[in-house]
């Protein structure tokens, strides 16, 4: 401090204990003054405005520190009272306000701080005009003692106010530390060009002729007279002119007379450029993006979220850190406020995102409700109510799920959320259908590399295609069609494309899995049938193809709208087909040859196992596993059983849902029990099969009479039951497929001699017999022909 004030007394000319300064307002344009640019130039104004009103609006805290990690709102002091009522006829908006605006347009702000004994804090602040200034006092050049003030409107004397009872907010002036600098001396080439530019603009509409178009009339028409020109002009007038009984209407011109209109162009006198050039000149003074205040053709809803974050977190956050240090080292003290308090803009009101958005972060995070119903009627602005609270819904408390908006899986036709080991009904059930794996043969077969490429390269391939089509038409089209799709987008196209895509791969990769599980059955592959499988590896190829393309057309809506962080990858629709060629084709390709893999190991056992085989849920561990599919692993049912969750397997999108299966990666073992056949036994007897009320149906007297019986006769009815039955407990052979009408994949048909029997086995019930006959029913023929005798 010593060697400060030694430097402050040799700088200071011998005999001089006080120096007087000119006031630092700036110096007029054109002898317009700060004031009067705010007040004409259009863009300066709406510059300073827009920075002053998103000041204010923030809230302004007082806080008490209590320690490094704890402290407690203050409202009740001093200085929190003081700034939520600065004065009698100030609110604390009002202060923020004017203090922004006065330190934006001049480089300082001055508050006056006196005691007034009618407030509530004991004192009040009043903002002193810049233009009051006439002069500082002061006895170094670093800082001031005393300002001298002079307002206009009144025309009593000069005062001095000591400014230890001031607060001052100064923005830094190169060379003069106690001096301030206004933003509007960078400006002052923009300005005055500005101010020449709306004076030439008056001069051109007070002195340019003003029309919107002229007559004009061909020099061959002929002379005309003075009194029919005057004539023709008092016509136009009275019918078309101004309140003219015809104003508005159309004209009929006469002698070839052509109507040759006449339009201002902006462009024309470079004007539009002007005063684009001074919105940015504005904006960048006070370091604001343009697009901001003034947004152009190209902005979309995410810059324009992107926009109002960067405002808070870049443009205003000095300034407000300027404000709040300033008040809290100069007015705290002042009040005799406690060291420990200070005071914060809440600039989380702006940069956490909306309430909706805060609520849905918050409740993942705790895994529950975070407010009391007190907390949220106050929010609302409701009165209390004895209840106050905190509630966790039962499917959080119960459940185990991690907030009260999520859902067990759509499509699981069981509930996917019950603990092992509790007394619940569903545990009860899986824990009664899932045993041990039985010791015996194993038969497991994970993907190979080359099946994933395979997926890897239809995949890549079809998103490229995609990509052209669709970025083009997106470009093109806009609305949407009757079933809300948007016009751009063809949803029966790319699914039937993608499906054509997968499907060899697929194809191969199950008939692959499946005769590699039959080797380490001991069983004979080639008595796998390929040709049965095709309908429904197509139709899972097509489930498949559309669950993938409502996931890419989910995400390019999303990036359409602007509602992806522009942060992300798939914030343009571009960006989307970049993530889809990589992360998700990679995700894809590994997903469907998993599943591919753990079908055609099922599928094998099921056409050529006995029916003692098991089959094994394998859960495939992950960075995100699910809890329904993790419980599971180790579960064990029968070959033609489902599991708990009502899958036949991992991949089963008929019972799981296109979400339940996307990026699973679960697989199935199957085990041929010690003891059992080598090769698949017969599935009933026709002790355990009944006959199916449709069996008599508008099929039966077709079917029976091939047989010579009568549908009509009860003693027809029953040979007809025996020679069913006859047929199955005495078959020649027995395969299974599916059948016209019943589920895919469920029924045993059974051959004897020239009977067929075919049998549900999800019911078992007999659904026909009847006299096969080579190549009077395709699917009959094809079924009997893939077996061997």
């Amino acid at each position: 401090m010593a060697l400060i004030q030694s430097l402050i007394d040799r700088l200071r000319p011998h005999g001089v204990e006080r120096v007087i300064y000119a006031s630092d307002i700036v110096a007029g344009i054109d002898g317009k003054g700060a004031d009067e640019l705010f007040a004409e130039q259009p863009h300066l104004q709406t510059v300073i405005d827009f920075i002053a009103q998103n000041v204010a609006q923030l809230p302004l805290k007082c806080y008490e520190r209590n320690g490094d990690a704890d402290r407690a709102r203050d409202t009740t002091g001093t200085l929190p009272l003081l700034l939520a009522d600065p004065n009698r006829t100030m609110t604390r908006y009002d202060l923020v306000y004017a203090t922004v605006a006065e330190y934006s347009l001049y480089g300082r702000a001055i508050w006056y701080v006196g005691r007034d004994a009618a407030s509530q804090s004991g004192f009040q602040v009043r903002l002193i005009p810049a233009r009051w200034v006439t002069n500082w006092q002061g006895a170094d050049g670093f800082g001031y003692e005393s300002v001298r003030l002079s307002a206009p409107d009144f025309v009593g004397g000069a005062v001095e106010l000591p400014l230890s009872d001031c607060v001052l907010f100064t923005r830094y002036r190169p060379g003069h530390p106690a001096r301030s600098l206004s933003p509007i001396e960078s400006l002052r080439h923009t300005l005055a060009e500005q101010v020449e530019a709306q004076a030439f603009r008056r001069s051109v509409w007070n002195n340019a002729t003003r029309i919107s178009g002229y007559i004009s009339r061909p020099k061959d028409a002929g002379a005309w007279s003075d009194a029919a020109a005057s004539r023709f002009k008092s016509d136009v007038r009275e019918n078309w002119g101004r309140g003219g009984a015809h104003s508005g209407g159309t004209p009929v011109l006469e002698d070839g007379m052509r109507y040759e209109p006449v339009a201002f162009n902006a462009h024309e006198g470079d004007w539009a450029s002007g005063v684009k050039l001074s919105r940015e000149d504005c904006a960048a003074a006070f370091h604001v993006n343009p697009a901001i205040i003034w947004p152009g053709d190209g902005q979309t809803y995410a810059s324009a979220k992107d926009n109002a974050r960067a405002l808070y977190a870049d443009t205003l956050a000095p300034l407000l850190s300027m404000i709040q240090q300033r008040i809290n080292k100069d007015l705290a003290p002042m009040v005799g406020a406690p060291s420990t308090e200070y005071v914060e803009f809440d600039l989380m009101a702006k940069l956490n995102g909306s309430f909706e958005e805060q609520a849905a972060s918050l409740q993942t995070a705790v895994g529950g409700p975070y407010m009391t119903r007190q907390e949220a009627r106050a929010r609302m602005n409701l009165p209390r109510e004895p209840d106050g609270e905190l509630i966790t819904p039962l499917n959080v408390l119960v459940g185990g799920l991690a907030s009260p908006t999520d859902t067990a899986p759509k499509a699981a036709p069981r509930d996917l959320t019950y603990a092992a080991g509790c007394d619940c009904p569903a545990c009860k059930s899986m824990a009664a259908r899932a045993k041990a794996a039985p010791r015996g043969r194993k038969a497991y077969q994970p993907p190979t590399d080359d099946e994933a490429d395979a997926y890897h390269a239809a995949l890549v391939a079809f998103y490229e295609r995609q990509r052209k089509s669709v970025l083009s038409a997106m470009g093109a089209k806009s609305g949407t069609k009757a079933d809300g799709t948007p016009s751009w987008w063809d949803a029966e196209r790319w699914d039937r494309e993608l499906a054509d895509d997968l499907m060899a791969a697929v194809l191969a990769g199950a008939t692959r899995a499946a005769k590699d599980a039959l080797r380490q059955l001991g069983i004979d592959p080639s008595e796998y049938d390929e040709a049965r499988t095709r309908n429904f590896l197509r139709a899972w190829a097509s489930s498949r193809a559309h669950g993938i393309n409502a996931k890419t057309l989910e995400a390019l809506r999303a990036a359409e709208s602007g509602d992806v962080d522009p942060a992300n990858q798939g914030a343009t629709p571009s960006g989307v087909f970049n993530l889809a060629e990589g992360y998700r084709a990679t995700q894809q390709a590994q997903t469907i040859a998993t599943q591919t893999a753990s079908w055609g190991v099922m599928e094998a056992g099921r056409q050529c196992a006995p029916s003692s085989t098991t089959k094994t849920w394998v859960h495939h561990p992950s960075k995100s596993p699910r809890a329904g599919h993790e419980r599971m692993n180790g579960e064990t049912v029968g070959i033609r059983e489902r599991f708990s969750n009502g899958a036949d397997w991992p991949g089963d999108a008929r019972a799981l849902g296109v979400d339940e299966v996307a990026n699973c990666h679960c697989e199935v073992e199957l085990t041929v029990p010690d003891g059992s056949a080598t090769h698949r036994d017969a599935p009933v007897t026709s002790d355990d099969v009944e006959w199916n009320s449709k069996g008599f149906g508008k099929h039966a007297n077709k079917h029976m009479g091939e047989f010579g019986l009568n549908v009509t006769s009860a003693t027809d009815r029953d040979r007809y039951a025996e020679i069913s039955r006859d047929t199955i407990d005495n078959y020649d052979v027995v395969g299974y497929d599916e059948w016209y009408g019943q589920h895919e994949d469920r029924c045993a048909f059974f051959f004897k001699g020239d009977v067929a029997t075919i049998v549900n086995l999800d019911t078992n019930e007999i659904v026909s017999t009847m006299i096969y006959e080579e190549g009077r029913n395709a699917r009959l023929t094809r079924i009997r022909n893939s077996l061997r005798d």
